[in-house]
């Protein structure tokens, strides 16, 4: 139990935390390691053809042959990981098509756990203390938000910047220019949007359980001012 509120990121991780009856599928650790080995291709595949595309766009040299044979032997194994995370999993993602209630309450039950164990120890701090910190993390959340919706437009817009990025030969070294920068745009959007996905999730639960924590810890305020 906190005798003070702790920073944000210990209440993240109170929330995240597994519950004990969760245990780990025996695949997991090779499905692990094959999904971190595709991530590691695909990143090393898309500095390849990133560099590929330079040397031919930009500087217009022709393409060694075992560059070529290079990219291609990664995009193979990025394929090969991706493919073998996938089986791996395989037998757990069929149980969940299976059985979608099931593994729904499952998530549902171990998400309620973490919760309810972060209330427990949420008990002694001010009911004035949780409710500003949920207003922050309602804060900081709209503010992820809002630029997950815009660079949502910007990559949605991608496509038209790609067509016209195809400029007459005179302005060649422009649309280079241009493509190189809508690629860093679209890549760094991507990548934004994902950690996006990832935070906001818990962003909203610690939000739901400071606001909750706030309303029991007042009404149990109340109950023992009522009693003295």
């Amino acid at each position: 139990m906190y005798s003070r509120l702790p920073s944000t990121y210990e209440l993240l991780e109170a929330l995240a935390a597994a519950s004990p009856e969760a245990a780990p599928a025996p695949h997991s650790r090779p499905g692990r390691a094959l999904w971190l080995g595709f991530i590691a291709a695909l990143v090393a595949t898309i500095l390849c053809g990133a560099g590929l595309a330079v040397w031919r766009l930009g500087l217009k040299q022709p393409v060694p042959l075992w560059s070529l044979r290079g990219f291609e032997a990664l995009l193979g194994l990025a394929a090969a990981c991706y493919v073998g995370a996938g089986l791996a999993r395989a037998g757990t993602v069929l149980a969940r098509l299976r059985h979608p209630l099931r593994w729904q309450a499952a998530e549902l039950d171990r998400d309620n756990a973490a919760e309810n164990a972060l209330l427990r120890r949420l008990a002694r701090i001010p009911p004035q203390q949780l409710q500003a910190r949920q207003r922050r993390v309602a804060l900081q959340l709209r503010l992820w938000e809002g630029a997950a919706r815009t660079l949502a437009v910007l990559l949605a817009l991608a496509p038209a910047a790609a067509v016209m990025a195809a400029l007459p030969p005179r302005q060649a070294v422009g649309g280079t220019l241009l493509w190189l920068y809508g690629v860093m745009v679209v890549t760094g959007a991507a990548c934004y949007l994902y950690l996006h996905l990832q935070c906001s999730r818990t962003l909203r639960r610690l939000a739901h359980v400071l606001g909750e924590a706030a309303e029991l810890n007042a009404q149990l305020g109340k109950r023992t001012a009522g009693a003295g």
